[in-house]
């Protein structure tokens, strides 16, 4: 059995967690998945968007409980040498060069809603739980979580779910602004895909600059940014795309980019 099954054959690819029985619980085997289906992707010019869910009732239920006891067992210095591999693998879904979007169809735990975080849109069940419950378990975060939920959240809201460990429901996620949207579940995959397909029909250099430029932004100044920009729009002032774009808006119809 795949452990990540990647599925698309148009504009839209669809990456999926498959280990449901154990609720897409994350193994070291699932993030050297992970890393080579992010490696496939790249290497396929036709994807736009990657939406990414888990198989099953959980997004994730965060790392699996024998992978984490085996650490026990192992020195401070293995273990941090290894964990920052193990972060690295499943954060490689930060690496897809085209826009991501995780559809929290079920429960994200732990690191399992850090690695949903890691996408660049987030869309949630109203049915779905979600914690970062590093405390609970005795242990301190990882999963770059103190950056993710910083950015996204901001210090108090972090503060407040690292140090309580609390579950927390869709609507929760969303005033936090940890979600951009929350459905139905029966309503989710539609929304999704519709989103999903709006993204596909635009320019995909431009969509690729951008979303270099918004991982930068983290750690850059203004002037950095207006840097970025300034070369990315003169990358994309080069293309076919962008007269395809003028074009279509003078001619009041849906643009063709061909990626040129």
């Amino acid at each position: 059995m795949s452990l990540v099954l990647l599925e698309g054959s148009g504009p839209i690819a669809k990456l999926i967690l498959n280990h449901p029985e154990n609720l897409n619980a994350m193994t070291e085997a699932m993030g050297e998945a992970i890393e080579k289906q992010v490696e496939e992707i790249n290497a396929r010019p036709e994807f736009r968007v990657v939406v990414i869910t888990g198989a099953g009732r959980a997004f994730s239920a965060g790392g699996d409980l024998d992978f984490i006891l085996d650490r026990t067992t192992k020195s401070w210095e293995v273990n941090q040498k290894e964990m920052v591999g193990f972060y690295s693998r499943f954060l490689s879904l930060r690496n897809i060069k085209v826009p991501t979007i995780a559809m929290i169809q079920g429960h994200a735990i732990g690191a399992g809603f850090l690695i949903a975080l890691a996408c660049d849109l987030r869309y949630g069940s109203d049915a779905a739980k979600m914690a970062v419950n590093f405390a609970r378990l005795g242990l301190s975060s990882g999963m770059g979580g103190l950056y993710s939920l910083a950015r996204l959240a901001g210090a108090a809201h972090t503060a407040d779910l690292l140090f309580t460990g609390r579950t927390i429901d869709g609507p929760t996620a969303l005033k936090m602004g940890l979600l951009n949207e929350l459905l139905p579940l029966d309503q989710l995959e539609t929304r999704v895909l519709e989103i999903a397909e709006q993204i596909a029909q635009n320019a995909p250099l431009a969509l690729r600059i951008m979303k270099r430029g918004l991982q930068a932004t983290a750690y850059s100044n203004l002037d950095a940014v207006m840097q970025f920009e300034s070369e990315g729009q003169a990358e994309t002032f080069a293309t076919e795309d962008l007269k395809e774009g003028i074009q279509a808006i003078r001619e009041k119809r849906r643009p063709k980019f061909q990626d040129k």
